[in-house]
């Protein structure tokens, strides 16, 4: 199976992000949208897994996890990788208590990589994607992005108290992400090493 593990965008900004999608559908032209079903932020890209690997990363992640207490997050600007003069992806960043995000990141992947899973160490800024430009994306395109990215739209703050294992899965009708398992985040446990 194809995995990552991510924070789910839920309730209050869920609706909010789903708005700027729909809107941000009707503006550009030429993007591939993220699956509307499952936006996340994604904590970790696994790749490819066999069923053993994941079962022994869930079991060494589940306390970790749970170690972490709920954060508090919001969607936040706009951005894309690998620059804004070259979009390769657009996504929306995020803020709030991302001090704890990030110690759940490195928490986890120290003990990812203990379960034979390799980990990206590249600092990346956490983010939700929201889709991939075709390419060559048209220039009337980039133009409206830029005047989303200057609009610098936010979301209302949520609660994210879980980890969800995702397998990616690719079809006819595109990519679903499918949740594999949920990990709580309980403020157990103080410091997990």
């Amino acid at each position: 199976m194809r995995a990552f593990l991510a924070i789910p965008v839920v309730a209050p900004a869920l609706d909010a992000l789903l708005l700027l999608r729909q809107q941000l559908l009707a503006d550009l032209d030429g993007v591939r949208w993220a699956p509307i079903d499952s936006p996340h932020i994604t904590l970790h890209f696994l790749g490819a897994l066999t069923e053993e690997q994941a079962a022994l990363a869930l079991r060494e992640l589940r306390p970790v996890i749970a170690a972490g207490a709920p954060i508090t997050l919001r969607l936040a600007g706009l951005g894309s990788f690998p620059s804004e003069a070259r979009p390769r992806v657009l996504w929306c960043g995020v803020d709030g208590e991302i001090d704890a995000l990030r110690s759940v990141v490195e928490r986890s992947a120290s003990v990812l990589e203990s379960a034979g899973v390799t980990v990206d160490h590249r600092d990346q800024r956490p983010h939700c994607t929201l889709g991939r430009p075709r390419q060559p994306w048209p220039r009337q395109s980039i133009e409206r992005w830029r005047g989303w990215v200057a609009r610098a739209p936010r979301t209302p703050a949520f609660r994210a108290d879980v980890a969800i294992l995702y397998e990616s899965v690719s079809g006819g009708e595109g990519v679903r992400h499918l949740a594999r398992a949920r990990l709580p985040l309980r403020g157990r446990g103080g410091d997990v090493q």
